[in-house]
């Protein structure tokens, strides 16, 4: 533009462009805007909108998990179980032997936040919201690794954000806090070490399932299976089950002399006897009176599923659990006097039955304590939500089945899921609670996604197949209009050329 000798004029610069910008044609201005609109943002489809959407879906459990932890601090809740386990935290040099009963990752976890925020309800909320918010970003990298696209494990972040019991737990001090991210953690390595097939990811695989075995044995067995099968499909055996083996001694060693120094048994995830009596006896409470050199301790213990009714209000079924079971340990015997107990008990088939079905609709039904006050909406939703488990398994294991053969490099994750239902639901354990349920959750989830995507290719395979069928018979009878007579050939020519445009527009809609 020439703006003359009264370009500095105030206001001139202004009416000049205005009046310049008034002779553009409509043309002229769609021209210059598409040339400031970058070429993606306005081509929106469908695949945007589900992004949108699920992100929209992200930052609302982002949301919910601040707030609820915020509004209902861990540290308004300091009783019965999370009251334990700040104490064992807090009290580092406690060696009673409830402190040796629990696994100690978890104690660590609190003894290193209550370090970190002197117990000041503000930062404990703090770091809380941190953990619990990047609890489903750890599990949509894990995701990422396992699905075929990002939107899948988009959708895997956003259902993972809004599990009520998954959030309403948070604002206790409970293990399944740091089992969650733990977890996913494992997995997520796992997978990377699936995919890179290197020492240093292997080693990172054991040293993360490790950590999840030391906050909940539940992960042991999980941890078993993963490492074992990559460990066999994949080279370098001898370095990566040499180093492996390193890393667990360094760890588990000293935590198995720290056992054996306080409760005379080598045990480095902590005494499991107490829960294995419990469970055999079918009795209600377990009362356990330890002796040591003069001192003398005294726990009682009675699990929140026998004070419910899980089938309520379809059924007032509840436990046959009554009476209470005793034990007298004089620790200077190790397990001796453990071993005494549970011979009062033996499995028998008969028993083993009984347990097991109260231990299986404990599992899928119980409502998860102590997430389960009915005054807060978001811990109802918590304990409605459990009906959905139950048939939601069944199918997605008929489901695994049937797709079993198409499943190919995903087999490994259908396996770890049978493997959480076989020890967690059919194994004499420990008597069951809904909150056991909390890290099969988001396996199911991620299940659901994956026989999802499974499908999805089956579906796009065999139209494919439909496709290459159709496009090669023109050809076909081609090659026999050639060899028939003239008029036979023209009318097959004719009927040839009109079906054409309607098989084109069929394979351009598949």
């Amino acid at each position: 533009m020439d703006w003359g000798s009264h370009r500095l004029l105030p206001g001139y610069w202004w009416q000049r462009a205005k009046s310049e910008i008034n002779g553009w044609d409509r043309a002229r201005i769609g021209e210059v805007m598409m040339a400031w609109i970058p070429p993606g943002a306005y081509r929106i489809d469908c695949r945007w909108w589900a992004y949108a959407g699920l992100y929209l879906l992200i930052a609302l459990g982002i949301w919910l998990r601040v707030e609820h932890i915020f509004t209902f601090n861990p540290m308004d809740h300091i009783w019965s179980d999370p009251q334990r386990h700040w104490e064992q935290g807090t009290e580092t040099l406690r060696r009673d032997p409830m402190t040796m009963t629990d696994p100690v990752m978890y104690q660590v976890y609190i003894g290193v936040l209550a370090k970190l925020t002197l117990g000041e309800p503000f930062l404990v909320a703090l770091y809380t919201a941190l953990l619990a918010c990047l609890t489903p970003w750890i599990w949509y990298r894990f995701a990422r690794e396992l699905l075929p696209g990002r939107l899948q494990a988009t959708a895997v972040w956003a259902a993972i954000s809004l599990l009520p019991g998954w959030i309403a737990i948070y604002s206790y001090f409970m293990q399944e806090t740091l089992l969650l991210p733990l977890l996913g953690a494992a997995l997520y390595a796992s997978w990377r070490c699936r995919r890179k097939q290197t020492l240093a990811s292997f080693l990172l695989m054991v040293a993360l399932w490790m950590l999840a075995g030391l906050t909940r044995g539940i992960a042991i067995p999980l941890a078993a299976v993963v490492t074992s099968w990559l460990w066999l499909v994949q080279s370098q055996k001898i370095a990566k089950a040499g180093f492996s083996l390193l890393i667990l001694g360094l760890v588990m060693g000293p935590l198995a002399y720290r056992s054996y120094a306080a409760m005379s048994m080598v045990s480095p995830h902590g005494i499991g006897q107490l829960v294995a009596l419990y469970l055999r006896s079918g009795k209600r409470e377990i009362h356990v009176h330890y002796s040591r050199e003069g001192a003398q301790w005294n726990y009682w213990f009675g699990s929140p599923s026998t004070g419910e009714k899980p089938l309520a209000p379809l059924s007032d079924w509840t436990t046959a659990r009554d009476g209470q079971v005793h034990a007298r340990i004089h620790i200077e015997k190790g397990a001796e006097d453990w071993h005494k107990a549970l011979a009062n008990y033996p499995l028998t088939a008969e028993r083993y039955l009984a347990l097991t079905k109260e231990n299986l609709v404990y599992l899928f039904f119980g409502s998860s304590w102590p997430d389960n006050n009915r005054e807060r909406w978001l811990e109802t939703v918590n304990h409605h939500s459990r009906w959905m488990w139950a048939p939601l398994t069944f199918l997605l294991v008929i489901a695994s089945a049937l797709y079993w053969r198409r499943m190919q490099g995903a087999r490994l994750f259908s396996v770890l899921l049978m493997t959480w239902i076989l020890v967690q639901g059919l194994l004499p354990i420990a008597v069951n609670e809904g909150r056991y349920r909390k890290p099969a959750e988001g396996l199911l989830l991620v299940q659901v996604m994956l026989l999802a995507a499974v499908a999805r290719r089956r579906r796009a395979g065999r139209d494919q197949q439909v496709s290459e069928i159709e496009q090669g018979l023109p050809a076909f009878l081609t090659s026999n209009i050639s060899s028939a007579p003239s008029t036979a050939s023209s009318t097959q020519s004719r009927d040839t050329q009109t079906s054409l445009p309607d098989r084109e527009d069929h394979n351009a809609t598949a």
